[in-house]
């Protein structure tokens, strides 16, 4: 594989992982609100809402992992760093991603 095609493939993962990240933090906010609206004498939808929450929310660090990692092998491969001023502590810009991620 050439580095052109590297990139882009890693970079197309990172953005279909994008898309899967926020319309997962979508659906976590709902189950959110569903459980504020639990009544313990009814009983819940599911068996452990609680539980339900807690492996969408472990889920979702994943994905956020996943992203963070193709931008790693972004690195690898050689690309330019898109923030060449991030390291310098008197710097007080803090600059959009460059492919325009929602993390």
């Amino acid at each position: 594989m050439e580095k052109e095609q590297a990139i882009i493939a890693a970079k197309t993962f990172r953005k279909e992982a994008d898309e899967l990240l926020q319309r997962m933090k979508d659906h976590g906010k709902e189950l959110i609100e569903q459980m504020g609206k639990f009544d313990h004498r009814t009983g819940s939808a599911y068996e452990d809402a609680r539980e339900v929450v807690a492996q969408h929310t472990l889920s979702t660090r994943d994905l956020e992992s996943c992203i963070m990692r193709q931008g790693m092998a972004l690195k690898y491969i050689g690309t330019p760093n898109p923030y060449p001023n991030s390291k310098d502590p008197t710097n007080l810009v803090v600059e959009p991603t460059a492919d325009g991620l929602k993390l």
